[in-house]
């Protein structure tokens, strides 16, 4: 079983979320390529694999609203089958993608860093918004279209959309959100505050949420199933981009480092945690200013109630609508929503 998928709790939120319907409604999924430019330079290209979930009736004269969503860790674009049916089922137009690293999407795993993740995803959005096109051609003008983005400025490619995922796929709508203000809502769910918590934590010296100063202790247990779990996608993925098992295999060679600085010394040095917190909502939450609706499990020993706590704190202090849910159940288990 996938570890970050969340999918119990996708089903609940959008079930909660999506309006009801008397009978499922006709809908098309297409799968799409897209090539899009990443990396803090904008020099480095990746293929992403999609599939595109088109309600029947929608048109550029029927227009409808967008959800946008990619897979937790060790999954892919199939992982939305349900819930991207279920989306279309009930008219809106789904995107569901591979992340960087995972599936038949090439480039390698960069855990959600906005100058990766984010700007591979704000490309998607693009798509979305009718102004950019699929390798195969593919170009929509059929998704609703806000006239001002919430930085206040009017773009022709500004799609009603929303985002909604889980664990992996939870901090990747703050990547994207932070650096593209045409995205409208969040979902996040069971994600992170601060990566070097979630993955050294230190319970006794927080500077301000779940960042601390002192260094913590490696969950080595952790680190070892993700790093496991990323090398077997990138063996699987070869045939769609070797290059993910060149060097340090499917991750960032940034990753391999940290991974063995931690396995020797049992804590993060200053490369470590400054590759995670890049990579960590904790860095950028003054850029999110978007409705967010948090969710996070009671049972959850990976990324724990506290860090959707400081989440949450950040986001209502700077006055940023947020709501927050709490459920039993999360990367460790557990049962049904409370």
């Amino acid at each position: 079983m996938r570890v970050m998928r969340a999918s119990l709790l996708i089903a609940l939120v959008a079930a909660l979320a999506l309006p009801s319907a008397a009978g499922a409604a006709a809908f098309t999924v297409k799968p799409l390529r897209f090539d899009v430019v990443t990396g803090p330079n904008n020099t480095t290209h990746c293929s992403v694999n999609a599939d595109l979930y088109v309600p029947a009736g929608v048109s550029r004269a029927h227009p409808a609203a967008a959800m946008l969503a990619t897979n937790g860790f060790g999954g892919s674009k199939s992982d939305f089958t349900d819930l991207g049916s279920s989306y279309a089922s009930r008219g809106y137009v789904f995107l569901a993608y591979s992340g960087l690293g995972f599936g038949d999407s090439g480039c390698k795993i960069e855990l959600d860093d906005p100058d990766w993740d984010g700007k591979a995803g704000s490309q998607l959005v693009s798509f979305l918004g009718g102004g950019k096109a699929a390798t195969d051609g593919t170009k929509i003008d059929y998704v609703v279209h806000d006239a001002r983005d919430h930085a206040g400025r009017a773009r022709d490619d500004d799609p009603r959309v929303g985002m909604i995922g889980g664990s992996y796929g939870g901090q990747i709508q703050f990547a994207i959100a932070g650096i593209d203000p045409r995205v409208d809502t969040i979902i996040p769910i069971i994600t992170w505050n601060d990566l070097t918590y979630s993955l050294a934590p230190n319970n006794t010296s927080f500077d301000h949420g779940v960042t601390y100063q002192t260094p913590g202790t490696e969950k080595y247990e952790w680190t070892s199933l993700f790093f496991g779990l990323g090398i077997v996608d990138g063996i699987q993925g070869a045939g769609a981009d070797p290059s993910r098992n060149v060097g340090c295999p499917n991750f960032d060679n940034r990753a391999c480092g940290s991974k063995l600085q931690m396995d020797t010394t049992g804590a993060p040095n200053d490369a470590t945690l400054l590759f995670a917190r890049h990579a960590s909502v904790e860095s950028f939450i003054g850029n999110i200013r978007i409705p967010t609706l948090l969710s996070q499990g009671q049972t959850d020993t990976l990324f724990n109630l506290q860090e959707a706590i400081a989440t949450y704190r950040g986001l209502r202090s700077r006055h940023v609508p947020v709501r927050m849910v709490w459920r039993s159940s999360g990367h460790s288990g557990g049962g049904t929503a409370q």
